[in-house]
């Protein structure tokens, strides 16, 4: 695994322009994204999924009724309404490599971020990461930060049957928590100011004062009961949820900055 892992790193010439330097980003964040998302998926498939499973049984219970209600409606109105029904993987080994597929896609994404702001922060403002545990894991960290404890504290992680505000403006709120916070640490590491503090504190705070979109009722259409079940769930989900979020975030601040170090500040 290191031979590979080394043979793609080491596959472009030494850095001389911006187009070498470019290919050796994307090489290094494909390779974290790929370790970052295999370790995503292991940790929920210990954790989280379990819980989503139990959380989709709430939910057909909901899309039943829902169903069994506009099977009234139509019987009522006389009329046949035929409707497609959204395509799904199957439950099983379909269902997995999707998920495996579906976090490689995300790491990569999330690793392109962070591997750009390392090799910025070395290269353009002269602060050399080292090849140590805590400088990868305060990367990791400020990642989990930005894209996980920031938008949870207004949005938490949703679960099967759950009913949320409207979806754009729900990504529209997180897309700004994710800015502002990230801008906030990253000026915070790479500015000596003091009031980078100030700046760090107002950024961090914007998006919640502006406030996050909620839903009146996140299980309207489900009995007490499934509801107060649910609800305790998602409980569960955001702690599991976060767990793994950690874990990916540790994965890919701890070889990002190995891998910057070794292959592309060594280099330049």
């Amino acid at each position: 695994m290191r031979r590979t892992i080394c043979a793609i790193l080491r596959a472009s010439p030494a850095i001389r322009d911006n187009g070498v330097l470019f290919r050796r980003l994307i090489a290094v964040a494909i390779v974290a994204g790929l370790i970052g998302g295999l370790a995503l998926s292991l940790a929920q498939r210990w954790q989280v999924i379990p819980i989503i499973v139990q959380a989709e049984k709430f939910e057909s219970l909901k899309i039943n009724a829902a169903g069994e209600a506009q099977a009234a409606d139509i019987e009522h109105d006389g009329h046949d309404h035929s409707h497609d029904q959204d395509w799904a993987p199957s439950d099983g080994v379909e269902r997995t490599l999707f998920t495996i597929l579906s976090n490689v896609l995300t790491a990569i994404g999330f690793a392109l971020v962070l591997v750009a702001l390392i090799a910025a922060a070395s290269l353009k403002f002269g602060k050399s990461p080292k090849i140590t545990a805590i400088s990868g894991c305060m990367w990791g960290l400020g990642g989990f930060i930005t894209f996980f404890v920031a938008p949870s504290f207004g949005i938490s992680p949703e679960l099967p049957g759950a009913s949320g505000a409207a979806l754009e403006s729900r990504q529209w709120w997180w897309m700004a928590t994710v800015i502002c916070s990230g801008a906030g640490l990253y000026l915070a590491y790479i500015l000596s100011s003091p009031w980078k503090w100030v700046g760090l504190a107002i950024l961090l705070c914007a998006p919640h004062i502006y406030g996050a979109p909620h839903a009146e009722n996140l299980y309207e259409g489900l009995p007490i009961a499934i509801a107060d079940q649910l609800s305790e769930l998602s409980k569960e989900f955001l702690l599991a949820s976060g767990l793994s979020s950690l874990i990916l975030w540790l994965v890919l601040g701890g070889f990002s900055t190995w891998a910057v170090r070794r292959y592309i500040q060594s280099e330049s």
